[in-house]
């Protein structure tokens, strides 16, 4: 007897269920990393600052200048007048006093996805014994800021108060040495 064999004819390479299982989980994972890895690339959040060697040297300055405040016993409390555009401080502790100090107000700024800092610069004038007056309209406007929190810094040349502003138009900020 004659025993005839029959092969079954083969499928092509690309049609075999196992090329799937095989190729197809590394590929997705390939695709993957593509996408995540340009994802990172495009919205990357910036994490070290373009002059961090600078900032941290600064360090041991802030530190001497808030001891210094904190020596003098100074305090400050601001007060924002809409109608004036006018910001008005009183400012107490011993020792004299400048004639001109500078006050940092700085806020996030939400635009689309991304979010910035703000820093604002306001000379503040001596208008008489311990009480200053700065022009807000040298600033953009305060009140169309859609954050409503200011981060201020009231700096002299040898001291400095620090603290946070909550709704300006509405409240008195208090700075206090820490």
């Amino acid at each position: 007897m004659d025993a005839v064999l029959t092969l079954k004819k083969k499928d092509k390479w690309y049609k075999e269920p196992w090329l799937l299982l095989v190729v197809g989980g590394p590929a997705v994972v390939v695709c993957a990393s593509i996408f995540t890895g340009a994802l990172a690339f495009l919205g990357a959040d910036k994490v070290v600052a373009d002059d961090y060697y600078k900032q941290g040297l600064m360090i041991d300055k802030d530190i001497q200048r808030d001891a210094k405040a904190r020596d003098l016993q100074l305090s400050a409390t601001l007060n924002f007048d809409s109608a004036t555009s006018k910001i008005r401080m009183k400012l107490q502790g011993k020792g004299t006093f400048p004639d001109s100090l500078q006050l940092s107000l700085a806020n996030a700024a939400v635009d689309g996805m991304s979010v910035s800092e703000i820093i604002r610069r306001l000379p503040m004038q001596q208008v008489s014994p311990g009480v200053y007056e700065g022009d807000s309209k040298l600033i953009s406007n305060i009140s169309s800021s859609s954050v409503k929190l200011f981060h201020l810094k009231l700096e002299a040349s040898d001291w400095r108060l620090t603290g946070d502003w909550f709704e300006p138009e509405q409240k008195v900020a208090q700075l206090k040495a820490s």
